[in-house]
């Protein structure tokens, strides 16, 4: 496993979100990057990210997309995996903001592991659709886990980083979730208030137009009122 907090100047991969949808949680990479996951990894262990975009007295939102800002380091071919993904109601251990109760599952199957090249890793998007899905209202805490099964790449995978100041829509939560197989925990990058946080990249999309309270919160960003 590599943990690797470089920040990285260029280069990050990041989709444009369609005509029809607004994204509700987003952020960017400039915090390097956490890699986990390799030929070693259980089918059982997850690693996730959570965060929410509402106020508190919210309604119910549906969502349209979840895209995964992720990255290879290493290898000597280019690989697959299969990806086994999950929406939660903020974080999937439950143990910060949400019950973590699952709103969606899917598995991917044969998303491509590109070796990375001498001159650093290699950064990609997952785009994940998010049939007949909405938050459960209230803040609209939002989390996820990913899991990795029949991997096939010799180097390492995982999730680009943002720091607090990559931030531009919703709100982060300090601390990611790690499923050792049995149970749940927490864990950040360290105690620096700014690069410490274990923030993954995610933008998360509602369809557009949006609610009144959804349209609402561009003004809310920034301001990190829960805690």
């Amino acid at each position: 496993m590599i943990r690797t907090f470089a920040v990285l100047a260029a280069g990050a991969v990041v989709a444009p979100a369609f005509a029809a949808e607004t994204a509700v949680f987003s952020n960017t990479n400039d915090n390097g990057w956490f890699t986990p996951f390799d030929s070693s990894t259980s089918a059982d262990v997850r690693y996730g990210d959570s965060g929410w975009f509402g106020t508190g007295s919210d309604p119910a939102v549906p969502l349209t997309r979840i895209e995964l800002g992720l990255v290879t380091t290493g290898g000597t071919f280019n690989g697959t995996t299969d990806i086994t993904f999950s929406l939660h109601d903020g974080s999937p251990s439950g143990l910060v903001f949400g019950s973590g109760a699952t709103l969606y599952s899917t598995t991917i199957s044969g998303v491509t592991l590109s070796m990375a090249d001498g001159a650093g890793p290699n950064l990609f998007t997952l785009s994940i659709d998010l049939p007949s899905v909405e938050t459960l209202g209230g803040f609209n805490n939002i989390g996820f886990a990913i899991g990795v099964e029949n991997f096939d790449f010799d180097g390492e995978f995982g999730f680009q980083a943002a720091s607090t100041l990559a931030q531009p829509v919703g709100f982060y939560t300090t601390n990611a979730s790690y499923y050792d197989g049995s149970s749940w925990s927490l864990f950040s990058f360290g105690s620096d208030p700014t690069t410490g946080v274990a923030n993954f990249v995610t933008t998360i999309y509602t369809p557009t137009p949006g609610t009144a309270g959804v349209l609402a919160l561009g003004g809310l960003v920034g301001v990190r009122r829960r805690r």
